[in-house]
């Protein structure tokens, strides 16, 4: 006898309902893009017990009548669709006729609706798939969906439900992915008949996203139309970031999709911007033509596929980076409500240092007074010593003078604080500006670089009076030899035999740079799998630019911290080094008084 049998129908629908419905929030999920198909105002959902107990979703929406209540319960029956063709050109959030199916399948349903246009509405009861009743029920315009003790049925599926806390949670994630891309629809939820969250009608993508995250203060807002979408944007400067990729979320007609390609785009838009480990707050809508998209590609309408991946993929990276140009992406301490670990580290040796100040600037106050002449850039500007000066730079005096009569008239130097940090006042307004010196010089030494590469396809090099010889692993020769042309764009002319012979380094090399080291670092970066395509040799050049970077330390002169200050203004990417710590920070008035308990 065969082993092959034909299932029943009844082990068939349980099948087909669990690849759509495996979880509360998967009910949740479908009931809710059912209610914005239905062209609701407001949808409110009341959840028990996480949704093991109960799930209710309430609309304002069309609402179906008698002979809509009959079929809506059944396999593969859909208001949506009428021909196969017409999942190409989905503009609904469902379509599959299997919701309400696969719901009734493993749930106690029962749904109560009205249209809008009738008198009466009706109220179906379906227990595990079977029909029960359909009578007249009190009803106002719109839909009732109520699904009590789900998978009642299957008790496997429900031993295998999370806690209550959890099911919850994933209910409430969901029910913000539904609601970010809607502004214009009021959302409310509730738990174990507790207000949970309250969205309100907004008027923008914004106004949205912030009722629910409050601790955003800012997101800069971009909108592009290219040739066959059109694309929002907000997202945060790089020096706020989040240790998860949470807030990164993409929407596609107002469906949130799960999307590699977005991910990555992100990640080269913020390339050199942000420090590893850390994420930008994007929040991305797209809207394309649906003959464009294929949104029939899984079960639960978590991804989609575009016709031409690529198109999306250069569309985010131009747009985040003209948005992020046009923008001014400078850190102000007081803006985030939670510091991250870059903020709070600032703002912890503002504050020490200040304090520590505290006591020298009232002694010198008392000096003011007994002599005008004195100024607390005396007190505070660093005595240079042969041993930790930063090499003077070769400017001369009619050059200082134009130097200082530029920048004077907008900044004046206060002084360094830890031999790391340039403090200025910002004249004509309430704040200082902090320089990271080391993190400032980088930023210029790559922007030098970055032109280099971009106009001559290669930097520039010197060559040395008599070639290095170094010692390497066997494995880090053999990737010089694979990669011998990266190696030329960056300067370096390497003769491999048994051991490593360069003959040239890049030109701004300077003798405190070991070129071994450099070498070796790069061999590592390279070990890692990278293409030597212009975005990885531009990562190479972040670690050589360090090398030759003013150091924290240095103690450099005030001519020197305004010519610093002056170089990094002119530059794009002015506001992160290249591994995306912030080269400079506002402080306000505002906060110095916070700190010194004035207000």
């Amino acid at each position: 006898m065969g082993k092959i049998r034909i299932l029943d129908e009844d082990t068939i629908s349980k099948i087909s309902a669990g690849e759509v419905i495996d979880s509360p929030y998967s009910v949740v999920r479908e009931l809710v893009d059912n209610s914005i198909d239905a062209g609701s105002t407001r949808i409110i959902v009341n959840v028990l017990e996480g949704g093991k107990k109960l799930i209710e979703v309430l609309d304002d929406g069309e609402g179906m009548d008698k002979e809509d209540l009959e079929k809506c319960y059944l396999r593969h029956s859909t208001s949506k669709i009428e021909k196969f063709d017409n999942i190409y050109s989905i503009t609904t959030m469902g379509f599959r006729g299997e919701a309400l199916a696969s719901i009734a399948e493993v749930s106690e349903l029962e749904i109560i609706s009205k249209r809008r246009e009738t008198n009466e509405g009706y109220k179906l009861s379906v227990k595990g798939g079977k029909f029960e009743s359909l009578i007249p029920h009190p009803s106002k315009d719109g839909t009732t969906v109520k699904v009590k003790n789900l998978f009642f049925n299957m008790p496997p599926r429900r031993e295998f439900l999370k806690s209550t806390t959890t099911e919850f949670k994933n209910i409430l994630d969901i029910f913000i992915k539904k609601a970010i891309p809607l502004p214009q629809i009021n959302f409310e939820l509730y738990h174990n008949l507790k207000k949970e969250l309250i969205l309100p009608k907004t008027n923008s993508y914004l106004e949205r996203i912030m009722s629910i995250f409050p601790e955003i203060k800012q997101l800069t807002y971009i909108k592009k139309t290219f040739e066959d979408m059109e694309i929002e944007i907000l997202f945060s400067k790089p020096s706020v970031t989040r240790q998860t990729r949470n807030l990164q979320h993409i929407y596609v007609n107002s469906r949130f999709v799960e999307s590699k390609t977005f991910l990555t785009a992100v990640s080269n838009a913020y390339s050199n911007l942000v420090p590893k480990g850390n994420f930008p707050i994007v929040f991305c809508f797209v809207k394309v033509d649906p003959s464009l998209i294929d949104v029939n590609i899984h079960p639960a309408k978590k991804e989609i596929k575009f016709k031409n991946e690529g198109k999306l993929f250069h569309y985010i990276i131009s747009t985040i980076k003209e948005g992020l140009s046009e923008s001014n992406q400078t850190l102000d301490i007081e803006e985030s409500l939670k510091f991250n670990p870059i903020e709070q580290s600032i703002k912890s040796s503002l504050e020490s240092f200040l304090k520590s100040k505290e006591k020298e600037y009232e002694i010198q106050k008392i000096k003011e007074s007994k002599n005008q002449g004195n100024t607390l850039l005396t007190t505070l500007t660093p005595i240079t010593t042969p041993e930790n000066t930063y090499p003077p730079t070769s400017i001369n005096k009619s050059e200082i003078n134009q130097l200082q009569t530029r920048i004077s008239q907008k900044y004046r130097f206060i002084g360094i604080a830890f031999k790391t940090y340039l403090i200025f006042e910002e004249l004509g307004t309430d704040r200082l500006l902090i320089l990271d010196q080391h993190a400032s010089d980088e930023r210029l030494t790559f922007s030098k670089l970055y032109k280099q590469i971009i106009e001559n396809k290669s930097l520039s090099k010197q060559i040395l009076i008599s070639p290095i010889t170094i010692e390497v692993s066997s494995i880090c020769t053999n990737i010089v030899k694979e990669k011998i042309k990266t190696f030329e764009k960056l300067g370096f002319e390497i003769k491999i035999q048994d051991k490593l012979y360069i003959y040239t380094v890049p030109s701004f090399f300077s003798k405190n740079i070991d070129p071994t080291s450099s070498i070796i670092e790069i061999c590592e970066k390279l070990q890692e799998g990278i293409e030597p395509s212009l975005e990885n040799i531009l990562e190479i050049l972040s670690i050589i630019s360090c090398r030759s970077s003013i150091k924290a330390g240095d103690i450099i002169s005030p001519i020197e911290a305004y010519k610093l200050l002056e170089d990094v203004m002119s530059i794009e990417d002015k506001y992160s080094c290249p591994h995306g710590r912030p080269t400079m920070v506002y402080i306000s008035k505002k906060t110095l008084e916070k700190i010194f308990s004035r207000k």
